[in-house]
């Protein structure tokens, strides 16, 4: 179906000219505002990334492998167990958000902003009051530290799910760099400065608990910090219009996401659960080391689709479809390039890097991490596919393409795992994230009739 292009009352998207589409506005802002929060989204990812790194550095050596092993698999457990939680309706209300304001339809973002709200806090509270009390009994009770940490890890779930709601709405706006403050910045680095301050005036109260409480303390206060920027950022048009609600296409939509956030969930941590059931806590704690470093070569991809899938709605909405191409290949090409260098970093120096930061009980993660590398290296070189897909509409096509990837993970890892232990998880892994993004690139050519592959060579696109 053909969409036309609309004004609308955002912000404009560059300084001057607020039409994506006029005359060589696209390759302006290719080089001023996109390229603005793309290197703002990169700095706020390396912080966090670099947040999170320091705070599992800082948890791994004072917890030791089995404490960590066991603050790792309850967080890992409770997002794995809470799909319909996590259930992906962030991405629908920035979707929703930036296809309201892109089509003047202020109503619309207001009521998709009310009836978010009211489905997040239903589903958190039937999780948490009817499957939390399951999961602490089922980890020893409130008596036993698992089952003290699996608490508080219920908490750290709530604040989670509530704190993405706000950056999403604010995204959606068009205020990407500001969206990502509360749960990218804020969040992050609280934990870092909790956990470090309880270690430096009582180390010895440090506990697997205690570390879950402080994340779930910080959580708090970055929902506080995210909900203020929301209601100061609200555009006036937004706040004086009676809602319009479309309750069944959000709906099914939510279906869908919530189905997405499952599969992503169960890709991530199904091996750390798995491993879990198989391995000693031990063993855990290396292997979740070994993919919080691995995530160090997806940061890149992370950023730019933060910054992108806003746009890849807007530029879907007003039929764009060749700035849409391009927007997909130019990221690809950088994300991927990114990604290379600090693969071949890891390989010179990865050993090393885990003896001297991690500790020596670490280092058994640098040959998972190897294996983990490779199904990193397809994931940039794809390119954002997912988003792709979900921010046009697709969202059908990159759930079916997960759900493949999900069951291969959980196949594979229950066949290596008892016999490979952390390579079999690491195994597991690596083959699903490559499953997930070759299927997803196949149906981003089919659906959409684009190319986002890295190495995509057309000369059409340097000329448009």
């Amino acid at each position: 179906m053909k969409r036309t292009s609309v004004e609308t009352s955002a912000e404009p998207l560059e300084a001057g000219n607020g039409q994506v589409g006029s005359k060589g506005g696209f390759r302006r802002l290719l080089r001023s505002r996109l390229v603005r929060e793309i290197s703002w989204s990169f700095v706020i990812r390396t912080a966090r990334t670099g947040l999170v790194f320091l705070t599992t550095v800082m948890l791994a050596r004072l917890l030791g492998a089995e404490g960590y092993g066991i603050y790792a698999y309850a967080y890992a457990l409770v997002t794995l167990i809470a799909i319909p939680v996590q259930s992906g309706l962030a991405e629908l209300m920035m979707r929703e958000t930036a296809r309201g304001m892109a089509e003047g339809r202020p109503e619309l973002v207001r009521g998709v902003w009310q009836w978010m709200g009211r489905v997040v806090v239903l589903l958190l509270g039937v999780f948490v009051l009817l499957v939390g009390p399951v999961l602490v009994i089922w980890q020893g009770g409130l008596a036993s530290i698992s089952g003290q940490t699996m608490a508080w890890a219920l908490v750290v779930l709530l604040f989670f799910g509530l704190g993405s709601l706000p950056g999403a709405a604010l995204r959606g706006l068009g205020r990407v760099v500001l969206g990502l403050v509360p749960e990218y910045v804020v969040g992050p680095g609280l934990l870092l400065v909790l956990v470090g301050g309880v270690a430096l005036v009582a180390r010895e109260v440090l506990s697997p608990v205690v570390a879950m409480a402080l994340h779930a303390g910080a959580l708090l206060i970055a929902f506080g910090v995210g909900l203020r920027l929301w209601w100061r950022e609200r555009p006036e048009a937004v706040r004086q219009v009676r809602p319009c609600v479309e309750t069944r296409g959000w709906l099914a939509s939510g279906l869908i996401f919530g189905l997405m956030s499952g599969f992503a969930v169960v890709n991530s941590q199904a091996g750390t659960v798995l491993l879990g059931m198989f391995a000693e806590p031990e063993a855990v704690g290396v292997f979740r080391v070994a993919l919080q470093v691995a995530a160090l070569a997806s940061f890149a991809l992370q950023a730019v689709n933060l910054v992108v899938a806003p746009r890849f709605a807007e530029l879907y909405a007003q039929g764009e479809m060749a700035k849409l191409e391009r927007l997909a290949v130019g990221s690809a090409r950088a994300v991927f390039a990114f990604n290379v260098v600090l693969t071949v970093g890891f390989v010179g120096v990865g050993r090393f890097f885990f003896e001297q930061v991690f500790g020596k009980e670490f280092a058994a993660a640098y040959g998972p991490l190897l294996v983990l590398l490779v199904g990193q290296m397809v994931n940039s070189a794809v390119g954002s596919v997912g988003y792709l897909l979900s921010m046009t509409g697709h969202e059908r096509e990159t759930a079916q393409g997960m759900a493949v990837a999900a069951v291969v993970n959980v196949v594979l890892g229950l066949a290596l795992i008892p016999w490979w232990g952390i390579y079999g998880a690491s195994v597991a892994t690596a083959v699903a994230m490559g499953v997930w993004n070759g299927i997803l690139w196949w149906r981003v050519r089919k659906r959409l009739q684009i190319e986002s592959w890295a190495f995509y060579r057309e000369t059409e696109l340097s000329e448009q």
